[in-house]
């Protein structure tokens, strides 16, 4: 839409009237080459308004050609690409006798062309292209690199007035008719972008000669530049113009070449890049904590690992509280440039940091904990306020799509918090070692992040505004109340297992769950990739989102379900060479607790479908009846059946809660209008 606002704005500073006298001559400088012959001015639409087809029509009109046809071809419906409309234009074209065939993108204008002899070139080329201007650049025509047989515009001015190129745009070209009668057709293989490379370089391979006029220019206004597949078939065609016509010799070097090219491609596109570097962060951070945990139990017995793992799910409780859903309030409504709202979502955001710290350390004196406790949790608690301003240069970044700094410094943290962790346990082998690198690693991260948000916005100042807070919050209430609802329940086990069994039961059951743990960032990179495709198809075609929920339930549950039996038949086999003395216990939570896994799986389906059906209050409920399920199930059955009846609660309780959701979906897609 706001291409064609563009070409709107350009035309209203057109005059098209000229003088009786200047049309004259014009049509007497034509007559020596142009007058006997039939020109075709092929237009390829596609979801083109009715102004712009009006607007080329007076341009053509006004180039005062004698003798001339124009061609709109629709492609909106068929949807053949680029090259599909332009061969149904020049078939036509051919059919009417015309000589010569003038193929564009409606998204041009050539009014600089219409008091000159723009035609002049074809007496020098076969193949004819203009100065294009673009994003305010001007290109002149296109080259091809020898080395790698990829194709890009020239937007260096050549000396002469008549330059012969390698190719030139397809955006806007005229060729002669001999030139079709030899080559044949446009290649349709391209769909759209690389066609006019391909044709050009056959017709050269032909004999025939492609240049440009330099001393006219026209404007593209580039639909294609919102079009976000565009370095997607840019890429692709390369590839395909390169394995067409390329060399062995460019073949193998291109190919040695694709790391770099992978990573060229990649930098072209920030969502597919912040995609990749976050979802790469969160696999190496989960493989680094997993080894840490592997050097903790083999150096700690489970009554000590207790204490680290009890540590981290008391602070795992308010984690919630330091998001309250600003994480997504700041992607869907902040814009780039707007420090005031940017400054008001940092202010929140650490006025909740503060919060839930002062709330984490208060409620360790309330909770049943030995007092042994009590200095790791408040190490650790260094944690939150850490988390509340990374979490905010993460929003920051990701508004500017540059998410993927976020990601790597997090990355650097991580991997120096567990170097210097296994470093320190090898050496001292005291686990309150672990809390001191904890809360010196994380009160590093938070300072370096503060220094880096301060770049990103500006002066930081830390002012109470609650209207704005408030407007944030409503937002995001249910979010928050579901996560602190998970965040409880899937801790309120160790809690209890703590309370009545000990210290040492808390070790071998959270050493077990840790390897549940390390494969959840299944159930996380499954919830960012599907969540737009699942808001998009709601909205957009019921049916394809009914088939993408049945698709995802097969796909997810497959890979659960042979991921829990490989861990069941194959652990007994494997944890001897990874456990050892008492931590061999975990063998049987183990091959318990893995069958969890399928469940949270097909629960991230379940809970995508109703968020994207607006179900959100209902999910409330649901984890309500969980926590209260969890709580009850384990402190009825800990006392008799210790850490196995833990597991069988985890179990039980994912899949209670994976068949409600479902019931609840089904009924909600019964129930749609």
């Amino acid at each position: 839409m706001k291409n064609h606002e563009n070409i709107k704005k350009f035309n209203d500073r057109v005059d098209y009237r000229l003088s009786g006298n200047e049309k004259r001559i014009i049509r007497e400088n034509r007559k020596e080459y142009f007058n006997s012959k039939k020109i075709a001015f092929i237009f390829v639409l596609y979801k083109t308004p009715r102004s712009d087809l009006k607007r080329l029509t007076k341009e053509v009109k006004n180039l005062l050609l004698k003798n001339y046809k124009i061609y709109f071809v629709d492609n909106t419906k068929n949807n053949l690409g680029y090259a599909g409309g332009v061969n149904i234009g020049i078939k036509k074209a051919i059919k009417d006798s015309c000589q010569i065939l003038m193929v564009a993108n409606p998204d041009i204008s050539f009014v600089d062309f219409q008091n000159k002899n723009f035609l002049q070139g074809l007496k020098k080329f076969d193949i004819l292209g203009f100065a294009l201007r673009q994003d305010k650049k001007i290109y002149y025509g296109g080259e091809i690199d020898k080395w790698r047989l990829s194709g890009g515009l020239i937007d260096k001015k050549p000396p002469a007035r008549f330059f012969e190129t390698d190719f030139v745009s397809g955006s806007l070209m005229f060729i002669k008719r001999e030139v079709i009668e030899k080559i044949g057709y446009f290649d349709e293989g391209y769909f759209m972008y690389y066609e006019d490379v391909d044709y050009c370089w056959r017709a050269k391979k032909a004999g025939f000669k492609i240049g440009i006029d330099s001393s006219l220019i026209y404007d593209h206004f580039e639909a294609g530049k919102v079009n976000h597949k565009k370095n997607f078939y840019l890429f692709k065609n390369r590839l395909k113009f390169l394995l067409k016509y390329g060399s062995l010799k460019q073949k193998v070097r291109d190919l040695l070449r694709s790391p770099k090219t992978i990573y060229e491609e990649i930098i072209k596109r920030p969502f597919y890049l912040n995609f990749f570097s976050l979802n790469f962060s969160s696999v190496i951070n989960k493989i680094l904590h997993f080894f840490m945990f592997l050097v903790l139990i083999r150096f700690f017995p489970p009554s000590t690992y207790a204490l680290y793992t009890l540590a981290w799910t008391h602070i795992g409780l308010f984690q919630p509280l330091i998001d309250a859903g600003t994480t997504t309030y700041g992607l869907v409504h902040l814009e780039q440039k707007n420090n005031k709202r940017h400054l008001d979502l940092f202010n929140l955001r650490i006025f909740l940091g503060f919060f839930s710290t002062v709330i984490t350390i208060l409620t360790m004196f309330i909770f049943p904990y030995q007092k042994t406790l009590y200095l790791p949790i408040f190490l650790t608690a260094t944690v939150i306020l850490s988390n509340s301003i990374s979490g905010s240069f993460l929003i920051f970044t990701s508004i500017k799509e540059k998410a993927y700094i976020a990601s790597f410094i997090s990355l650097f943290f991580q991997i120096k918090l567990v170097i210097l962790t296994v470093l320190l346990v090898l050496l001292t082998k005291n686990i309150y070692s672990v809390f001191i690198v904890i809360f010196l690693i994380y009160s590093i991260y938070g300072i370096v992040c503060l220094y880096l948000i301060k770049k990103e916005i500006g002066d930081i100042k830390l002012v109470v505004n609650l209207k704005s807070w408030l407007a944030i919050i409503s937002k995001s209430v249910i979010f928050l109340t579901i996560s602190l609802l998970a965040s409880f329940y899937s801790k309120i086990d160790v809690i209890l297992l703590n309370k009545i069994k000990g210290d040492a039961a808390v070790g071998i059951y959270s050493s077990a769950y840790k390897f549940l743990d390390a494969l959840l960032f299944i159930a996380a990179s499954y919830n960012v990739s599907s969540m737009p495709i699942f808001s998009k198809l709601a909205k957009e075609n019921m049916s394809l989102f009914k088939s993408k929920i049945k698709k995802d339930i097969f796909m997810l549950f497959f890979i659960g379900f042979s991921i829990a039996v490989g861990v069941y038949f194959f652990s007994p086999i494997l944890l001897p060479f990874i456990f050892k003395y008492d931590y061999l216990k975990a063998t049987i939570p183990l091959k318990i607790i893995i069958f969890a896994l399928p469940f949270i799986l097909l629960k991230s389906v379940a809970l995508n479908s109703l968020y994207s059906l607006k179900k959100e209050k209902v999910v409330i409920f649901v984890f309500a009846f969980q926590l209260i399920y969890n709580f009850l199930g384990n402190y009825f059955l800990i006392p008799r059946f210790s850490y196995v009846a833990s597991s069988w609660i985890t179990v039980t309780g994912e899949l209670i809660n994976t068949l409600l959701l479902f019931a609840i979906l089904r009924y909600a897609l019964k129930n749609l209008r």
